[in-house]
């Protein structure tokens, strides 16, 4: 059953276009830039990370995210964010207009919350509960 829960929650990362990997110390883990944008006398970079790991004996998936904003110098261009708190998990999405290199207009909009959806979705599906956790290491692997 484990297997197939991880499948399905793998598919649905990839089908987000997050790159999703498998191993190490967790089922599942992305590491990856949503944005890296420069333009004018500033740059962005937004990235986004998770873990899921998938406890049978226990019958929870659990889920770490983090994602990470930098911004340096003066930039034209306008952003925006709307997030809300559900339990534990930040439900967030970020939109914006960023003037790139030469003029060029840079748009981008995630719904970071969407991910976290899919994955409680997925797990409510298989039987399983849904857990997000504040340290990456409750979504490893237990020694």
């Amino acid at each position: 059953m484990k297997e197939e829960v991880v499948q399905e929650i793998f598919a649905k990362l990839e089908s987000l276009a997050l790159s999703p990997t498998t191993g190490g110390d967790s089922d599942i883990c992305v590491d990856c830039e949503l944005l890296d944008a420069k333009g004018g006398s500033g740059e962005k970079k937004i990235t986004y990370e998770n873990v899921v790991f998938v406890d049978e004996e226990e019958k929870t998936v659990f889920l770490y995210e983090k994602t990470t904003e930098k911004s340096k110098g003066f930039s034209f261009g306008a952003s925006g964010e709307s997030s809300f708190q559900s339990g534990k998990t930040l439900m967030r999405h970020v939109k914006g207009t960023f003037i790139g290199l030469n003029g060029a207009v840079i748009n981008y909009d995630f719904d970071i919350g969407e991910i976290s959806k899919s994955i409680k979705a997925i797990a409510e599906k298989s039987g399983f509960k849904f857990k997000t956790v504040i340290r990456r290491k409750s979504a490893q692997l237990r020694h």
